[in-house]
């Protein structure tokens, strides 16, 4: 089996088809009874060669322990879906190998609904528990699953492994710590921190950044105390900065738009 993994996984890229290849292979990988204790997180992808009971059954679509999820309305995937396809399977432990393994194709088209339904799941699964995202864009995820899956991005029929920028992921935690006191001045002063950043980086920032605000939403949540709408204002707002970067818009103004939103008092 698999090591140093999380028990929630998102998997997103451009090509479905390839996207879905990797999913796939982990997913395979999860009940293979040959498998190496090979760490996933390093990139290493599953060979398809085993031939072992579980990966022959997987192969012909009729594991017992794999579930695809799928929206049963042209909406999408719905509460009702999660219900049925996740929450109550759920309850009953693997049919025959050590994982009950989920996956959901299209993973966008969670409904909001769907996806707080699939909240205290992710977060406390069982131990026998997997979760499977695939997606070509995680712009529909709400903040707090984000928060609780490990993102891997597919890009040219490679996996890749992103690291994390420290420097980055300072700058979204203090963007986020200092939002609903910033002023036109502060914001100015942060936008300069994104100007001589790549592409690639900024949208890093951005992902760190809502990844933040989930947390902040989650942990209020847990304590009892009723999330700051500010939070999702933020969040909002770095959806649509993700969605006109990913549409090839103006750049520079869409960050400034943003960081404008996240002011005590929107100018």
């Amino acid at each position: 089996m698999y090591s140093a993994v999380g028990h929630a996984y998102i998997f997103e890229g451009e090509e479905n088809a390839v996207t879905r290849s990797f999913a796939l292979d982990f997913a395979k990988g999860l009940n293979c009874l040959e498998a190496n204790d090979t760490v996933f997180d390093s990139g290493t992808r599953l060979t398809s060669g085993c031939n072992c009971l579980s990966c022959r059954t997987f192969d012909s679509a009729n594991h017992p322990d794999t579930i695809f999820v799928t929206g049963t309305k042209q909406k999408g995937i719905g509460v009702d879906d999660v219900r049925a396809q996740v929450l109550l399977p759920m309850a009953h432990k693997p049919f025959r190998y050590n994982y009950k393994v989920f996956i959901v194709d299209k993973a966008e088209t969670l409904t909001p609904a769907a996806q707080n339904a699939l909240l205290k799941t992710i977060e406390e699964p069982a131990p026998y528990g997997f979760f499977l995202f695939i997606t070509t864009h995680t712009h529909n995820f709400l903040p707090t699953v984000l928060s609780r899956c490990v993102i891997r991005k597919v890009r040219g029929g490679q996996n890749i492994s992103i690291d994390v920028d420290p420097a980055l992921k300072s700058l979204a935690e203090d963007i986020a710590a200092r939002v609903g006191g910033l002023d036109v001045y502060d914001a100015f002063a942060l936008y300069r921190h994104f100007e001589p950043l790549s592409k690639e980086a900024v949208q890093q920032l951005l992902d760190l950044l809502y990844t933040e605000f989930g947390r902040k939403i989650s942990h209020a949540a847990e304590t009892g105390q009723p999330p700051e709408q500010t939070w999702f204002n933020s969040a909002a707002a770095i959806t649509k900065t993700k969605q006109i970067l990913a549409q090839n818009g103006n750049a520079q103004l869409a960050i400034e738009l943003m960081l404008n939103k996240m002011q005590r008092e929107p100018i």
